[in-house]
């Protein structure tokens, strides 16, 4: 028996490419059939720029060339703008599509009237203004001058008109003429173009159809589910037949099929809460979450813009996120970098108070981060890394009222060694990154782990393991951060960072729809489909990964730097910031060390500058910013902002320590003067007579020069000008080796390498540049400068190119039989013109050292590296960075190479090797063109790495002296002290920020208190012990957090009825510890 069917309509099976290929049709805005599919329905209509319904109307704001760009006038103030509109001062006139604006970097102003179709307003539809204008722009109400949104072009182009029953609508539009990422020429990382336009595409009223819209993205999640699950799972084939289907349904003659169409997938792929919040609490709520998305807007508060546009960057970003706020009840956005918020406290006070502070205190704007800026982690050194945590977490909390407890970072070129033990001083202990995984060589292998410092203070750490911070929400984005979870054996869940970034601008409403549509999708088909949570917090989370790994214990611990395997350029690229960053540090240090002794001696008299002294801080770390420092913005933001910024820090520090030296002259009319360095190991009495056996002479000996002072002898080449022995002629051990390794010439070998990375110019220098390379020979002149039995000079002249040379000077100072040990060879070299394209200029040290690790100073410590090639982590660093010294030494003896401005290093077999100039030529065409005078020196010493190479680094940067009355030197001498083993340093004293005498705008509480700030730190990796010693009566002593706000020990002190009647405070360091002690005078 049959049932009866017979066929007669056969079917066949799709073809799955063909039937994944045709989904692009559905939505393709151009091709064939764009006004077939369902972009003919977004809108029910439109009205273009007619100058009757759409009326706009522009201003230049003059800006003429050759003048700063980056100055006030070209960016007036919005209040400045409209009132002398509503004055008439104005000349606003009609604008038309097409209509080009520039040139680049300038401002124009656009008001818009519109009257919108009364039947248009009676249909109660969300209306919309579009405007593209292909630069960045914000909507500003002309009553409130509050900002409402933005736009950018692609992207970010639609304003939600508010209800309005008239259909009248009035506002301004201020535009800056540049894209989200400048005005680069052919490539965004290309040098500007400054004459650029940009022209009006489009300035329309819209009645939408919000309906054909939610179907794009319904259609849009579901084809892309379509194409990226896997191809042995049920949900993908069913996505591509359903998005079929659709096709197959939807009739391009009748807008009611786009309803039929989205009631179909609601049920049988989405859930019923495609267009609501509560999508997120349906569900199996058992279900591992893969993703927690969290909106952001990487702002770089400089790159491929100046600081001045960034400024414009930020509220516009802003304000568009609290105005998503509003619709989306579910966006959590974090924002980091207390320099923008202060930039937005100064320039719109009104949008800060009224309508950010309202969304911080709701929890859906959340400041994160702690840091002034999100800085470059390499080249600052230890103190400026403390004090980007002290200023950030001081303005959080005036503010906001709260610290953040997440160091966020997701964009810094590496990870010092010492970044955990400063987050943790400094109240953060969790730690959020993703840079590394740009490594060019190996890949990073965790994405939730514990990171330890190099003192073994530990910070939970999450990447992202969608590696980005600027997500578009795609499906795609969602299921990489589910799949590429390297930690899924103890944590499998993964923060998704969207929102535009890199240039601002943030979520948008399209990203909102595409999450909420994915988590519908998740809750209706399973977790094939990976599990996405919008509403949960960042400390959430981070208390999550807690919760389910026994408070972090079981999750595996990365030690040491995390070290960046790309971006090495950044070391050395942009000399001149990087000089007067050091220079910068250098003074502001003793300006804070002499300005805190005048007022704890003189306390009625002499007021400490706390608000100058925190202005200056402020610029320092400013420009420590993530590509300011390491050299990868345009040239306008050196030339005209960080440059001349700096040089004003060198400049009022100066100004203010020259002020306190006067009043301490005339504190002490009839004293006589003498000069007082600011380390306290430096002896500031004059020096006695030395043995005439250690006086500096200069020979010609056999074609060479010879220099020596009893304990060095140092032989010049008069041929190659380079040095061909450094011998100590008392034991006759030779430092130098030029009979092995590729370097047979000598010390002080100038290098040419050639350096043309595959991409990112002034970011990298490219592993292949090692072996391609000349030695500069075409020595000019070899000749005795100066011969003293003070010191003794030997100048090298080099030819580089036709218009650049080196003029490489080379000293020995006579010495003394107590500080013979400490005896080195400086070094001063005059690069003149340097003109050279994709060249990288280094110094050459061979060295008869042979170990299988070199020490480099960082931040309050050394890190060390390998000199080897033995594994590919070996290999990727060939380029490393450190502060004012490398150090290479085997067990009776090594050498150290001091610097007073580079940061750039390499030590490989028996080479050591400085770099000095890069000469990239984007996004900067001219970065390090022109004259540079560097100062090193080289320090051979007996046995392994001490404090002498330590405190002989400190002393060859901080090598200020200041005439002060003789009569304070014994008082400054005894305010603070320090005694025990020598690898203890004292780096820094200030006063205490919440003495009610300082009057700080930083101050949170004021305590009614004369109190010092004494930072020290151990600076060789083994335990230390240590007396501070103080002749002022203690009236307490604290061992104290670095945001000076947290008691972590009471110290025990001791005093001694001795002449200066001294108080003893002992300490003991673990290694690496950095510490700082609070000290209450009565």
């Amino acid at each position: 028996m049959t049932d009866g069917r017979i066929n007669y309509d056969p079917h066949f099976k799709p073809v799955q490419n063909i039937y994944e290929d045709r989904l692009r049709q559905f939505t393709d805005t151009g091709g064939d059939y764009h006004d077939l599919n369902l972009t003919k329905f977004y809108d029910k209509q439109r009205i273009s720029l007619d100058q009757n319904h759409v009326k706009v109307e522009w201003y230049q704001v003059p800006f003429e060339k050759g003048t700063s760009p980056v100055s006030p006038d070209k960016r007036p103030s919005w209040a400045s703008i409209i009132s002398q509109d509503k004055k008439g001062e104005l000349n606003f006139q009609p604008a038309h599509k097409g209509q080009p604006f520039g040139p680049s970097w300038s401002t124009t102003w656009f008001k818009v009237h519109l009257s919108v179709p009364q039947e248009w307003v009676d249909t109660q539809i969300q209306l919309v203004f579009d405007f593209n204008c292909n630069n960045e722009g914000v909507v500003i109400d002309p009553d409130t001058l509050l900002p409402a949104t933005a736009f950018s072009g692609g992207e970010r182009r639609e304003y939600l008109l508010p209800k309005q029953e008239d259909g009248s609508y009035f506002f301004y539009i201020e535009t800056g003429n540049n894209g989200m990422f400048g005005c680069g020429a052919g490539s965004t990382i290309n040098p500007p173009d400054d004459n650029r336009f940009f022209h009006l595409d489009s300035a329309d009223i819209v009645l939408p159809d919000w309906e054909a819209r939610s179907l794009y993205i319904d259609f849009w999640m579901l084809s892309d589910a379509a194409r990226e699950l896997p191809g042995e799972t049920w949900q993908k084939h069913r996505a591509r037949q359903l998005a079929n289907d659709v096709m197959d349904m939807f009739d391009p003659e009748d807008r009611q099929s786009v309803v039929k169409c989205r009631e179909y997938l609601k049920k049988e792929y989405f859930d019923k809460y495609t267009n609501d919040r509560a999508v997120y609490f349906q569900g199996d709520q058992n279900q591992l979450t893969n993703a927690y998305g969290i909106g952001n807007c990487h702002i770089d508060t400089a790159w491929l813009w100046p600081f001045a546009e960034t400024k414009r960057k930020i509220v516009r970003s802003w304000a568009s996120q609290c105005t998503i706020m509003e619709e989306y009840p579910e966006y959590q956005f974090v924002a980091s970098q207390a320099q923008q918020f202060k930039w937005l406290l100064e320039n719109h006070p009104k949008f800060f108070n009224d309508v950010l502070i309202p969304k911080v205190q709701e929890g859906q704007f959340i400041p994160i981060g702690g840091s002034w800026v999100e800085n470059d982690t390499n080249v600052p050194n230890g103190e400026s890394l403390a004090r980007q945590f002290f200023f950030g977490q001081r303005f959080f909390l005036k503010y906001f009222g709260f610290k953040s407890d997440v160091f966020w970072l997701p964009d810094t070129f590496g990870y010092s060694s010492q970044v955990p033990q400063l987050c943790q001083l400094s109240g953060l202990n969790k730690f959020l990154t993703q840079k590394l995984s740009w490594n060019n060589i190996n890949s990073f292998p965790h994405s939730t782990f514990n990171w330890a410092g190099i003192d073994g203070s530990v910070l939970l750490t999450h990447m992202p393991p969608g590696n980005t911070y600027t997500a578009d929400s795609h499906f795609g984005d969602v299921l990489r951060t589910s799949r590429q979870n390297k930690s899924n054996e103890v944590y499998g869940s993964g923060l998704m960072l969207y929102g535009k970034g890199d240039g601002g601008g943030g979520p948008t409403r399209e990203m909102m729809e595409k999450m909420r549509r994915i988590r519908s999708m998740s809750n209706k088909n399973g977790n094939v489909i990976p599990k996405l949570q919008v509403g949960t917090s960042v400390d959430e989370f981070y208390q999550d990964i807690l919760n389910r790994t026994d408070n972090g214990e079981k999750l595996p611990t990365w030690e040491g730097e995390l070290y960046f395997e790309f971006h090495r350029g950044t070391y050395t690229t942009q000399a001149s910031t990087k000089y007067y960053m050091r220079k910068s540090e250098v003074i502001i240090h003793d300006l804070e060390w002499i300005a805190t002794k005048a007022s704890i001696l003189y306390p009625d008299t002499y007021q400490y500058p706390a608000e100058q002294i925190n202005d200056l801080w402020e610029n320092i770390l400013l420009c420590q910013f993530h590509d300011v420092l390491p050299g990868s913005c345009i040239e306008m933001v050196y030339k005209y902002e960080a440059v001349p910024m700096l040089e004003r820090v060198v400049e009022k520090c100066s100004d203010l320590i020259k002020e306190t030296v006067e009043f301490l002259s005339q504190s002490e009319k009839n004293s006589a003067t003498t000069p007082i360095a600011t380390l306290n190991w430096v002896q500031n009495d004059i020096p006695k007579e030395m043995s005439s056996e250690f006086n500096a002479k200069v020979e010609d000996i056999d074609g060479d020069f010879i220099l020596s002072n009893g304990k060095l002898c140092v032989r010049i080449n008069k041929k190659s000008g380079s040095i061909t022995e450094i011998k100590d002629v008392q034991t006759e051990t030779e430092y130098l080796d030029i009979k092995h390794g590729r370097n047979k010439i000598g010390a002080n070998q100038f290098v040419l390498f050639d350096d043309k990375p595959l991409n990112w110019q002034a970011w990298d220098t490219e592993l292949y540049s090692v072996n391609q390379y000349k030695y500069l020979q075409d020595i000019e002149k070899v000749h005795i400068t100066r011969d003293s039995a003070d010191e003794c000079s030997v100048e090298v002249i080099v030819k580089v190119t036709n218009g650049c040379t080196l003029r490489s000077t080379i000293s020995l100072k006579k010495t003394s039989f107590e500080t013979q040990n400490r005896s080195k060879i400086d070094i001063s070299t005059l690069v003149s013109n340097w003109d050279a394209r994709n060249k990288f200029l280094k110094v050459e040290f061979p060295v008869n050292v042979r170990n299988e690790t070199a020490s480099y100073e960082t931040q309050f410590g050394i890190t060390r590296r390998p000199t080897v090639y033995n594994t590919s982590w070996d290999v990727a660093k060939f380029e490393v960075c450190h502060h004012k010294f490398a150090d290479y030494s085997e067990y009776n003896k090594g050498v150290s190479i001091l610097n007073d401005c580079k940061y750039g290093f390499s030590t490989h077999g028996n080479l050591m090797r400085l770099s000095l100039l890069r000469s990239s030529k984007a996004p900067d065409a001219h970065a390090d063109m022109g004259t540079h005078q560097i100062k090193y020196a080289i320090y051979p010493h007996k046995g392994q790495l001490s404090s002498d190479t330590v405190k002989l680094a400190y002393e060859f940067n901080y090598d200020n002296r200041y005439n002060v009355p003789t009569t304070v030197i014994e008082p400054f001498k005894d305010i603070i002290n320090i005694t025990g083993d020598e690898n203890v340093i004292l780096s820094n004293i200030k006063r205490g920020e919440d003495d009610i005498s300082l009057k700080s705008n930083y101050t949170l509480e004021t305590k009614n208190e004369k109190s010092m700030i004494v930072r020290v730190y151990e600076s060789l990796g083994g335990e230390s012990r240590a007396s501070l010693l103080t002749s002022l009566p203690l009236k307490s002593v604290t061992k104290i957090d670095n945001l000076e706000l947290k008691s972590l020990e009471d110290c025990k002190f001791f005093s001694w009825k001795t002449k200066n009647h001294l108080s003893e405070i002992p300490i003991t360091l673990r290694p690496f510890e950095v510490a700082s002690f609070k000290l209450v005078f009565n």
